[in-house]
């Protein structure tokens, strides 16, 4: 059985990626400007995503692409937790296994949405942008997050839903498996070396820790 969980956060704890596509498309039109694509804006996921960062800073300017994140890190407070996460950070708090996020957002970015859901009652370590040199697809994070947990890599299992997420749990030595969304299921994981794909709680709860308990 897995001795601690981390968990990423935009995306597989809260679907906030889809959020943030549509609201960076509607601070577009507002401007009489050409929306993102899916495909350029699926690029971006669960990395620093420096494209999409420069593309609308040149199509905005400063300011007006940072309102656009100010109403999202907002905003995104008002979004439910995925169900099967839910389910299995409830499983662990019973079982008293640990867990950590580790995400490329800064903390205070997310720490609306974060208490709001009130994950602080099941989440012991958040680690964050400001906490590491290299964010995913490097391992710093997810390195970090197991480091402050007090465990060793390979006794941790990671849920992500991208695929620089993934590559970066899976080159900390965590086990991971890939819960994709609507923005990240058409991503190509095939380099991923994933132990699982696209599992309700039920199934991550059964495979990974009940069957490795009897």
């Amino acid at each position: 059985m897995y001795r601690a969980v981390v968990f990423d956060f935009d995306g597989t704890v809260v679907d906030t990626e889809k959020h943030l596509f549509e609201i960076i498309n509607k601070h577009l039109n507002y401007y009489g400007l050409q929306e993102v694509t899916f495909d350029f804006y699926r690029q971006s996921i669960g990395g620093l995503a420096s494209a999409l960062h420069q593309h609308l800073e040149a199509q905005l300017g400063k300011a007006r692409k940072e309102a656009i994140y100010k109403e999202h890190n907002e905003t995104s407070a008002n979004l439910p937790m995925v169900k099967h996460i839910k389910q299995l950070m409830e499983y662990c708090k019973k079982r008293h296994i640990p867990m950590a996020i580790a995400t490329s957002s800064f903390r205070n970015d997310i720490q609306p949405t974060f208490d709001r859901l009130g994950l602080d009652t099941y989440i012991d370590v958040v680690v964050g942008r400001e906490d590491v040199e290299e964010i995913k697809p490097s391992p710093d994070l997810y390195l970090t997050a197991v480091q402050r947990l007090n465990y060793n890599p390979v006794n941790c299992l990671a849920i992500e839903d991208s695929v620089n997420g993934a590559t970066a749990a899976v080159n900390a030595g965590l086990d991971v498996i890939v819960n994709t969304n609507e923005m990240t299921e058409q991503q190509d994981f095939s380099h991923v070396s994933y132990v699982g794909k696209d599992l309700t709680g039920t199934e991550i709860i059964e495979n990974y820790f009940e069957k490795s308990r009897g």
